[in-house]
């Protein structure tokens, strides 16, 4: 047996295993998953075409030109097809040909479409391949624009790969370059050793690869539950949201489930999920089940009639409550209705709106689409995109906002905030920012940026040689549950050798009602070594007055809507009035937000208040703006002071 049909019968037999094996396992189609199971079955009808050519040329005495002829022209379509389908499989994961630009389109498939005529009109031009009279096959030049083609869908799968590396796994892009590497090596071996015929063998190994590590049908599975998993979930909502199926989707949460599984144990909460899971399954022909997380499921309804949905969510509503098998509680639910595409047609907006769901008051039991402020979640999505970009390419830029004395009549500190700007969204600010930064992950680079640059800035201008009192920092909620951050700010203090007393901490009524134990210790430790604690929007309602006690601030700064209260109501004033005494009494130095008038600015000046904030002194300033406020130019080490 030569090498062309040993190749081409593994190649056949290894196809016709992937398909079977993934028509068995699979339970959810895809863009993804049919061009997978269209290139397996393209590559074996290459491989066949190849094999039959061999067994005429072998075992008939006389040669048919004409069915030898037909064989090649199979061959070849179907063999150009297939790296064509490689670069829609991979792209597919991640665009949808849809999305894409007209002239972006061209691009990929205008190429495929003229190599696809060359091949097609080989009969008359004879451009490509030609058969001699005993069969024998022979290339020509014109092969040449189809290994032209293998190179440039190989080069866009490179190029694909990089420009959405981030959409990648590090073992998907691991995988993707191996396969690249294969096809790249079988097609120069074919290229320069024809008898060999090795490129359709290893583009099945290459498929088997890819059912293997990528397509695996049984990572779409809960294994546990016996439903379709997360993954699945993700892949099939693309799908449809991009080809403008109809259907519905309802998601149902267990918001009780973990104080269940505290009280009950892990098996009865498993014995309950699958529980759950089955009876989902049960409801109708025309609906997947997916597990999207613990105690979270969607039900994807496939082209429901009128009031199919609707019924379903009663009958839903109802069963929860009775209870499950021998338990004696009843479980209580709450329920997310989508109608899709009509309500979005975005995959992310759809995540979006799920996590605002699950995140909504749980007394809430059944909630739509238009319960939810679309806008804002584009917002959200939008900024987290902007701000890895500006992760990307360090575009922060600090912003600093004087601090008055009353009783030196000058700026004597300032409070440090960041911003970045986006093309599309404009400026972005600090408290947007964090709030991002922490779904992003990147809570933790931020608040070191700010630290770092804040400590050079000190050092860089002989800011405390300049009768500045301190800069302070404020720490945002999602900062305060990152580890060693203050380990952190203590070490970059040392590293610039400055006096701890020039970095103020903000820390908001908010973040001290939901710190831990152990960030207050922290936090104490901390002001031991002068570093000062500053308790901000006190007023605000998160914390009573008990919360001056718990920590050790050395500043207490008063919340603007205590000032605007006390501009209209004396017992508020008086409120204030006898905060800010106790305050400093109690040795802490005292700060007013919001002086944005001299009204404000004249009820203040007879209070015991020693520190003031607001427009009515000045608005956030960039570094050089502030320097000339505190009478500095740009210069190191703070020489040209005026």
């Amino acid at each position: 047996m030569s090498y062309e049909a040993a190749f081409s019968i593994a190649a056949i037999l290894l196809s016709v295993e992937i398909v079977v094996n993934y028509i068995k396992s699979s339970r959810v189609s895809n863009a993804q998953s049919f061009y997978f199971i269209v290139l397996v079955v393209d590559n074996a009808v290459t491989a066949l075409s190849s094999l039959v050519k061999w067994a005429i040329v072998t075992f008939m005495d006389e040669t048919p030109l004409s069915l030898i002829n037909i064989c090649s022209h199979i061959y070849f379509v179907t063999h150009f097809l297939v790296v064509f389908l490689m670069f829609f499989y991979l792209f597919s994961t991640i665009k949808s040909l849809r999305e894409l630009s007209l002239f972006l389109r061209g691009i990929i498939v205008v190429p495929a479409i003229a190599i696809l005529l060359v091949i097609l009109s080989n009969p008359f031009t004879q451009i490509i391949f030609h058969h001699s009279a005993d069969g024998a096959y022979h290339r020509d030049k014109g092969v040449l624009l189809v290994y032209f083609g293998f190179v440039y869908y190989m080069g866009l799968i490179l190029f694909a790969l990089l420009y959405f590396r981030k959409s990648f796994s590090s073992r998907r892009r691991n995988i993707i370059l191996i396969i690249l590497a294969m096809g790249i090596l079988s097609t120069m071996v074919q290229l320069f050793y024809v008898e060999l015929v090795v490129e359709c063998c290893a583009e099945a190994v290459c498929a088997l690869i890819l059912l293997l590590f990528i397509e695996n049908p049984s990572e779409r599975l809960d294994p546990e539950l016996d439903v379709l998993s997360s993954a699945a979930f993700t892949d099939r909502m693309k799908y449809n949201l991009v080809s403008r199926k109809r259907f519905d989707m309802v998601e149902l949460i267990l918001p009780e489930l973990s104080e269940y599984e505290k009280s009950a144990g892990q098996n009865a909460t498993n014995a309950l999920l699958k529980a759950v899971a089955y009876y989902l399954s049960t409801l109708a022909d025309n609906i997947n089940i997916y597990c999207i997380d613990k105690g979270a499921f969607a039900m994807e309804i496939i082209s429901p009639h009128s009031g199919e949905v609707s019924s379903m969510i009663k009958k839903i509503q109802e069963r929860f409550e009775r209870t499950w098998g021998g338990d004696e509680i009843r479980q209580r639910i709450r329920l997310l209705h989508m109608v899709l595409p009509a309500e979005m047609k975005d995959v992310t907006l759809m995540q979006g709106v799920m996590k605002a769901f699950a995140s909504s008051p749980q007394e809430i039991s059944l909630m739509k689409t238009s319960d939810f402020d679309l806008n804002a979640i584009i917002r959200n999505k939008e900024i987290n995109g902007a701000l890895t970009r500006a992760m990307e390419r360090n575009v922060f830029e600090m912003r600093y906002t004087p601090i008055y004395s009353q009783i030196l009549e000058r700026v004597v500190a300032a409070e440090v905030s960041l911003r970045f700007f986006d093309e599309k969204l404009g400026y972005v600010y600090d408290d947007e920012l964090f709030r991002f930064a922490q779904k992003s992950g990147h809570v933790m680079q931020l608040g070191e940026l700010i630290f770092e640059h804040t400590c050079s800035f000190i050092r860089e201008y002989g800011l405390d040689k300049q009768g500045l009192s301190f800069l302070a920092m404020r720490l945002h909620p999602s900062m305060c549950l990152q580890y060693r951050v203050l380990e952190r700010l203590k070490e970059i203090i040392d590293k610039y050798e400055l006096d701890p007393k020039m970095i103020c901490l903000m820390l908001s009524e908010y973040t001290v009602s939901t710190a831990s134990k152990d960030f207050k210790e922290s936090v104490a430790e901390l002001e031991k070594t002068g570093v000062r604690i500053c308790l901000e929007d006190y007023g605000s309602g998160f914390t009573s007055i008990t919360s001056i006690f718990e920590m050790p601030f050395s500043v207490l700064k008063i919340n603007h809507s205590v000032m605007n209260a006390a501009l209209e109501n004396e017992k508020a004033r008086v409120t204030m009035d006898s905060t800010l005494t106790m305050a400093r009494e109690l040795n802490m130095m005292t700060m007013v937000e919001g002086i944005d008038d001299e009204q404000h600015f004249n009820m203040i000046d007879n209070m015991a208040c020693d520190l003031a904030i607001g427009n009515y002194f000045y608005e956030q300033l960039l570094e050089e703006e502030f320097l000339q406020v505190i009478h500095l130019k740009a210069s190191k080490g703070g020489e040209d002071n005026r």
